[in-house]
């Protein structure tokens, strides 16, 4: 099965080889010419078909895909939540999706005045963009995180266990609904019950699987678990606790030092090979019930465990983390910033050996402001971006390193393109301006790793997100191969500028505050 595809180049670029903040060779592509796989006449069928199931579509939060980003992209579907009986829509999150699925989550009005929202998940049809279940949990705190996909066993009786597939969501508590039918209702109830509730409130943070056990980090101490790390099997009974502070057990004794505010402001996790990977960045706190004179129970930095026994793999790295991470067998790829000067590296860490580090950027130019999105691992490269906003090339500079050596970047800026990098101080993501660090949380880049031209020859792509529109970028050089602006693509400027893109199978789904899209060829 072929598609024939028509496109137009509708965006100019700078690329050049250079290090970080150093000068390129600059090329611009004359209009209507279309570089690699823009200029296939026949697309191959896409034969990728790997659920986006976390954040950064895998616990190792590659976000990259084995489907298949071609373009001139077009909206296929729309979706809008409509919310129940006394409810209202606060904004919508953001999806993970499958070939039997699409998750859209999205906040809903809180049960208490002043809250953040409450944690909502909708199913919707992959082909039609109908509502197939709703699930409104009626909660008071949402902080908008990602959910997770999580293979899980159900006693359906009698003690037989039945394996099913759920959605998991750590906002306000953490619960496993089922992928299948939502929620569950009991004796004619209104109020939707989930598979497996393994915190009622009180938690908030990254969760991924790793095959096996789910993982969930509680990115704040209230009144629910304690700060930290932890997995569960898949019939929901606790594993390992990591780093953890807070309550003693199920219990309201406070520990003997108790520090009024304990939190971690990043809490990234990532696993593979074996091991989970933390970055944090601890934020612990005194007023009445501690010694301010006190060590802190954790200090800021990378930590490592094995996934079966929570053995350190090593000592904690000390540093700043300035980004997500993300992993690939014994290489940690992150972001770094010096508290002294302030600037921004990029680096990869030997996560077999002490986590030390293997390479380190030059800094990023102080012009240059770098987002929290883990690097993006594609066709043997590690991605990332950075804003320029300085000088005659204002725009998106897009830094390609070397997945294994790092070495000098391939570095290209796409001028007149913002928000590529979303800071979490930046523009308004999510529509409840309670929610701490909710930028921190967002994407902007998803890679297609299956995408391949006439010839069957894999062309692996980038799909971006940013205020001006949507953009299809080259792996390989870094080339704009298409873009579009948001009105053009979706018939509508309303509800801010396009996020979190994920790409399953020929898919990308993308969303606004509004609605999330469904487009394709």
């Amino acid at each position: 099965m072929s598609r024939s595809i028509q496109a137009v180049v509708s965006l100019g670029f700078t690329v050049g080889l250079a290090a970080c903040g150093g000068g390129g060779v600059s090329e611009s592509t004359p209009e209507g010419e279309a570089p690699g796989v823009i200029a296939a006449a026949v697309v191959p069928a896409c034969t990728g078909t790997s659920a986006w199931g976390t954040m950064g579509h895998d616990a190792r939060r590659s976000s990259t895909s084995d489907g298949c980003a071609w373009h001139p992209l077009r909206k296929l579907w729309e979706y809008a939540p409509v919310a129940g009986s006394g409810r209202s829509v606060q904004g919508v999150e953001r999806a993970l999706a499958e070939t039997g699925g699409v998750y859209v989550t999205w906040n809903s009005n809180p049960t208490h005045a002043g809250s953040a929202g409450s944690p909502a998940i909708d199913k919707v049809d992959v082909e039609t963009g109908a509502r197939v279940w709703s699930v409104d949990r009626l909660l008071n705190d949402n902080r908008g995180h990602w959910p997770s996909f999580f293979s899980y066993e159900k006693n359906i009786g009698g003690n037989v266990f039945e394996v099913r597939e759920g959605v998991v969501r750590n906002d306000d508590g953490i619960r496993v609904w089922s992928r299948q039918f939502g929620a569950n209702y009991y004796s004619g109830g209104t109020i939707p019950y989930s598979e497996y509730e393994l915190n009622a409130n009180d938690s908030w943070g990254q969760s991924l699987s790793d095959g096996t056990r789910l993982w969930t980090y509680n990115q704040y101490h209230l009144h629910g678990p304690k700060l930290g790390l932890r997995s569960f099997d898949k019939r929901g009974a606790p594993l390992l606790e990591l780093n953890t502070y807070g309550y003693y057990g199920g219990t309201r004794e406070l520990p003997l030092h108790q520090w009024d505010t304990a939190e971690d402001r990043l809490g990234s996790i990532a696993t593979d090979n074996g091991f989970i990977y933390l970055a944090a960045i601890y934020n612990f706190q005194c007023s009445t019930n501690c010694d301010p004179n006190q060590p802190r129970p954790f200090a800021s930095g990378l930590y490592g465990w094995d996934l079966a026994t929570g053995a350190r793999r090593w000592a904690p790295v000390p540093l700043e983390p300035a980004s997500h991470l993300s992993v690939a067998g014994n290489r940690i790829y992150l972001l770094e910033r010096d508290l002294t000067t302030g600037s921004v590296t990029f680096n990869i860490r030997n996560a077999g050996y002490n986590g030390a580090s293997l390479y380190r950027s030059a800094p990023f130019p102080s012009s240059q402001v770098t987002g929290y999105q883990a690097p993006v691992l594609v066709g043997g490269r590690a991605i990332v971006a950075a804003q320029e906003s300085s000088g005659a090339n204002l725009g998106t500079v897009l830094y390609s390193f070397d997945a294994l050596s790092g070495g000098t970047p391939l570095t290209v800026t796409l001028p007149g393109v913002f928000d590529v990098i979303v800071p979490y101080y930046g523009r308004d993501l999510l529509d409840f301006s309670t929610t701490p660090y909710a930028g921190k949380r967002s994407t902007s880049i998803a890679a297609a790793s299956g995408t391949k031209d006439a010839s069957g020859n894999s062309v692996p792509t980038l799909v971006i997100a940013s205020r001006t529109g949507l953009h299809v970028v080259a792996v390989s050089t870094l080339t704009t191969l298409w873009s579009a602006t948001k009105q053009a693509l979706v018939g509508t400027s309303e509800g801010g500028a396009l996020r979190d893109p994920i790409i399953v199978k020929d898919r990308v789904y993308v969303a606004d505050r509004n609605k999330l899209y469904a487009l394709g060829l």
